[in-house]
């Protein structure tokens, strides 16, 4: 039989949902760290069978939300500081390489798109809506890594990105009405040094903004910053390391 007469595998659908579903829970707290994830209870609770939990708890594991370990299965992590540093001196470099590229590719049509994301991020902080804000904000780094064109690139700067996204969550629900004011506009302000094609200051900006989010983890999360862990200087990352 031809493969393209073959059908998608719907339990494979089923798997995502279930990762998405247990993905907003950890990132909304009703899951907390250390939180023990049983294959036959969240598929009773989900309305699913066993399967599609246990290939979507795969998933929160290749992505580090949750990690598996022997007489205790598996369970929601709580990422170290270290970790944290690591992850965002790692983002550093991959993202100053995204808006190398954004720029390159830049055409009206991206700004748009990344505009009208914008708005809606600031439609969430007027209402109050976190969970809008984090969704609006995760699609505006979305939207760039597309815009960069580079498959592998987005898979991996996605999924580092998603080992943090609970920490995000919670770091940026507890801004302040004025500090989500700020963070969302400053996603307007780096559109128009994407706009300006100096690569450079869209470097600079856009380590700044990884690194101001680790401090705002570390901070929610009460860790101490990791001081042996030496980050390279904003402006250098991606001359010095990507190129």
């Amino acid at each position: 039989m031809p493969l393209t007469e073959v059908q998608p595998v719907k339990t494979r659908t089923f798997s995502e949902e279930v990762a998405e579903r247990l993905r907003e829970a950890i990132r909304n707290g009703s899951l907390g760290a250390g939180s023990r994830l049983v294959e036959q209870e969240v598929a009773e609770q989900l309305g699913v069978s066993r399967v599609p939990v246990r290939e979507a708890l795969q998933m929160l594991v290749e992505e580090g939300m949750v990690r598996k370990a022997p007489h205790r299965g598996a369970y929601v992590y709580l990422s170290t500081a270290y970790e944290i540093e690591e992850i965002s001196s790692l983002r550093v470099v991959l993202e100053c390489f995204v808006v190398e590229r954004v720029i390159q590719n830049w055409n009206r049509e991206h700004e748009e798109r990344l505009r009208s994301i914008v708005g809606a991020m600031r439609a969430g902080m007027q209402g109050g809506d976190p969970q809008r804000i984090y969704e609006q904000d995760y699609a505006f780094h979305h939207a760039l890594w597309e815009i960069a064109h580079h498959s592998l690139l987005l898979e991996v700067v996605s999924g580092l990105r998603s080992r943090l996204s609970r920490f995000l969550y919670e770091a940026n629900s507890a801004l302040s009405q004025e500090g989500a004011s700020r963070h969302v506009d400053s996603h307007d302000e780096f559109i128009d040094v994407l706009k300006s094609g100096d690569v450079a200051t869209a470097q600079r900006e856009i380590a700044t903004h990884i690194l101001s989010a680790k401090a705002r983890i570390l901070t929610h999360c009460q860790l101490a910053p990791v001081q042996s862990l030496a980050l390279p200087p904003a402006g250098t990352v991606a001359a010095d390391v990507v190129r």
